[in-house]
């Protein structure tokens, strides 16, 4: 398993604000893939698409400098108060390297 810290995070167009935020892939850029955004700064479009189980197309930067896209599913969300806000997303298919 490979773990790669991110820069730069966007849904369609809009960039997504974290404190910190982290790509895992099992295999390589094929399959097998999940993102952990660490306190996210707007959740409600994470609530929205957990809510409809609809896909997000996110396009990542990473802190190596390699541009990262795929689909993903919210697969959960953890609200605390005395702790971080923890988001973690579902790779949908591939993660395409661009």
């Amino acid at each position: 398993m490979t773990i790669r810290r991110l820069l730069r995070l966007k849904s369609g167009r809009e960039d997504i604000g974290f404190y910190q935020a982290r790509v895992l892939l099992e295999d390589g850029l094929k399959m097998g893939w999940c993102l952990q955004v660490v306190s996210p700064a707007d959740l409600d479009e994470f609530r929205r698409h957990l809510s409809t189980g609809s896909s997000m197309s996110l396009s990542m930067v990473t802190r190596d400098g390699d541009y990262l896209r795929g689909e993903a599913a919210v697969s959960g969300l953890s609200e605390s108060v005395d702790a971080a806000t923890t988001v973690t997303l579902a790779g949908m298919g591939p993660l395409h390297a661009t």
